[in-house]
Parts: C-alpha cells; sequence; structure tokens
C-alpha cells in the first residue's frame, strides 16, 4: 500500500475508481488534480498494483467559537479557530469493508499532526455522510453544534494517541 500525491497518479487509474458515490467519483475524476494545483485542497490516494484503494483530500478551514462543542470550547478565544479538513475520504467499491477506510483516516491524521508543527491547527473537521457518521465517531470524533454531520477533533488528541499507541 503506497500513499501518492494526486499529481503522480495517471489518468486512467483515476478514471478506474468507482466507491459507489457519484459525487465522489466525480471530484477525483473532475477536480482533484485541478484543486491541487490551485493549493485549494491537496489530494492523496492509496494505490496496490496500480489500483486506487482510496483517497482523502485535505483542505484549510476554520470553525467559528460559538459552534464549538462546550466540552471543547474552554479556553478557546471568541473568534475563528483554525482548522485542517478532511475534505473527502472514499474508497474503491473493491477495497470497502476491508480496513481500508481506517488506515486513509491514519495516513490523514499523521500528515495533520506534522503539519500542525509548523502552523496553527487547532480542530480536525470532517463532514460525514450518513453512513459514516459512526466511523468518525468510533475515533473520537464529536459532532459539532451546527445541525449537520461536521464532526471535529482537537490536534492534541490525536497528537496523544499517536504517543500514546
Amino acid at each position: 500500500m503506497n500513499f501518492v500525491s494526486i499529481q503522480d497518479t495517471s489518468k486512467e487509474t483515476i478514471d478506474a475508481f468507482d466507491c459507489g458515490s457519484d459525487e465522489l467519483n466525480e471530484f477525483i475524476r473532475k477536480y482533484a488534480k485541478q484543486n491541487d494545483k490551485k493549493d485549494i485542497g491537496k489530494t492523496f490516494v492509496c494505490t496496490e498494483d496500480d489500483h486506487i484503494i482510496g483517497y482523502y483530500t485535505l483542505s484549510n478551514a476554520q470553525i467559528m467559537f460559538e459552534n464549538t462543542p462546550k466540552e471543547l470550547s474552554k479556553g478557546l478565544p471568541k473568534y475563528p479557530i483554525p482548522c485542517i479538513r478532511i475534505a473527502r475520504l472514499a474508497i474503491d467499491r473493491r477495497f470497502q469493508n476491508e480496513g481500508y477506510g481506517s488506515s486513509l483516516l491514519k495516513n490523514a491524521l499523521l500528515k495533520i499532526v506534522r503539519l500542525s508543527e509548523h502552523t496553527g491547527i487547532y480542530f480536525i473537521i470532517v463532514d460525514a455522510k450518513e453512513s459514516s457518521a459512526s466511523f468518525y465517531e468510533h475515533y473520537g470524533f464529536i459532532r459539532l453544534n451546527m445541525g449537520n454531520l461536521t464532526y471535529i477533533i482537537p490536534v492534541s488528541t490525536v497528537r496523544k494517541a499517536i504517543v500514546n499507541h
């Protein structure tokens, strides 16, 4: 299993990807490379034998203080809080339900923790689908107070989990 930039992935390999979601398939096929080049979002693919197992995209974000859950807002300033968003995470149908989602998430979290050594990142945000909400909850993500399926976890929590692992 290798993790590489979307820029290092051929069009044929990308076009063969199918996670079962038209929205996520369209993103990787039409927008991921463009967004990567424009520094809008950085997409990383997990490959094996010239097949994309899955991918995720990272981008900068912020959340308003008033949207943070009470248990996570203590001591925070009352202005927008810097975050990194896991904007997309998808697994090809051929590899679903085999633990690859966890591998992609862990790879993304490790990248984010390393990046947090160089810039301010307080939370990691993810916009879950109904079908993936329990996946993120399993890893300690907490639902935001915004009435949708947006979840967050403090980078410090992830850092501690990595150190203690």
